[in-house]
């Protein structure tokens, strides 16, 4: 049986609404009937918690007791993939069970109950390593290398910043957003996607960061 949700899209361009309804019924197609579809134009870069249509998101699903929330992707939440994780960890505490219709590397989405605990790891994963970022940032690499008598150039990322990228990249994150969060060139993502051809195939052309350039 189809469980009943909304639906929360973030548009950037004239036209994007009904491309993205379009992804959404896809996803839902036997599994969720969208009650109501809520939306955000050109407010990616706003906190979720300070838009119009998320709010109304909010309040609907509380007033009427609506548990699964629909999204496009996980990056649509917020821009800031921290501000992102954090909104996810508000919404899985209220007892929301958030779904993507892109790129939704979580799983579980016919067990509410398991795929709240995996998105409940994926947040504790995520803040850890974020914890570890903000220490780290008060000593550069190449200041590391000198301490610690290394020879050589030293590595843009360590082996747990390299497996976070990649996890970001997975949930959709692009490569701009990527390239600010961990403070590298996009060179260096190339580099780091190389063995991952799925992930460095859906930014040829730079034509999704083309489109985030012309919302902003």
């Amino acid at each position: 049986m189809k469980k009943d949700a909304v639906a929360y899209l973030v548009t950037r361009r004239r036209g994007d609404i009904e491309h993205q309804r379009e992804v959404l019924e896809q996803f839902c197609k036997y599994r969720f009937t969208i009650n109501t579809v809520f939306n955000d134009h050109r407010a990616a870069s706003t906190p979720p918690r300070k838009r119009d249509g998320y709010n109304a998101m909010l309040q609907y699903c509380r007033e009427h007791m609506a548990q699964f929330v629909i999204f496009l992707s996980l990056s649509d939440i917020a821009r800031n993939p921290e501000n992102g994780i954090d909104e996810i960890h508000s919404l899985i505490s209220e007892g929301f069970v958030p779904f993507f219709a892109k790129n939704d590397f979580i799983g579980y989405v016919d067990n509410p109950e398991l795929r709240t605990e995996a998105i409940g790891h994926f947040v504790e994963y995520m803040g850890t390593y974020a914890e570890r970022v903000r220490k780290a940032q008060s000593t550069s690499p190449r200041q590391e290398s000198r301490t610690k008598g290394a020879i050589g150039r030293p590595k843009a990322l360590n082996e747990g910043q390299i497996e976070a990228l990649i996890t970001v990249r997975r949930s959709g994150t692009s490569i701009s957003q990527i390239c600010r969060m961990f403070n590298v060139s996009r060179s260096t993502v190339s580099k780091i996607l190389t063995d991952y051809p799925e992930l460095k195939g859906e930014w040829k052309g730079r034509r999704q960061d083309a489109e985030e350039a012309g919302s902003e």
